[in-house]
């Protein structure tokens, strides 16, 4: 599986809870096989700053702490399929990294 799939599965996890709760398990599923793959994309030629860029990119989780708790919020305030929508900046954004937002470096 693609680790850019778990996105499409998070508009899904929107549709009626028969198909939903496939997809959510599948978007887990990509969100697990992400961050290897963004890893070694993040930490690319950082030379002196690889230290202080592995740093940034293990506090950048915290959103995996954060992101649930906002979910919830709006979860509280509508259901339980409509919090889904959170997710999908915070997908839409690792698409773009992945895709092209890693290739991006200052010129030496």
């Amino acid at each position: 599986m693609c680790h850019h799939s778990h996105h499409r599965f998070c508009l899904v996890a929107i549709m009626p809870a028969e198909i939903s709760i496939y997809c959510i398990f599948f978007m887990a599923l990509g969100c697990s096989l992400m961050w290897p793959a963004l890893w070694p994309l993040a930490m690319a030629d950082l030379g002196k700053f690889t230290k202080a860029g592995s740093s940034l990119l293990t506090m950048a989780i915290a959103g995996g702490a954060v992101m649930p708790w906002v979910r919830g919020v709006v979860q509280d305030a509508t259901n339980f399929q409509a919090s889904y929508w959170i997710c999908v900046p915070c997908f839409l954004f690792i698409l773009y990294y992945g895709m092209i937002g890693y290739k991006i470096r200052t010129k030496k």
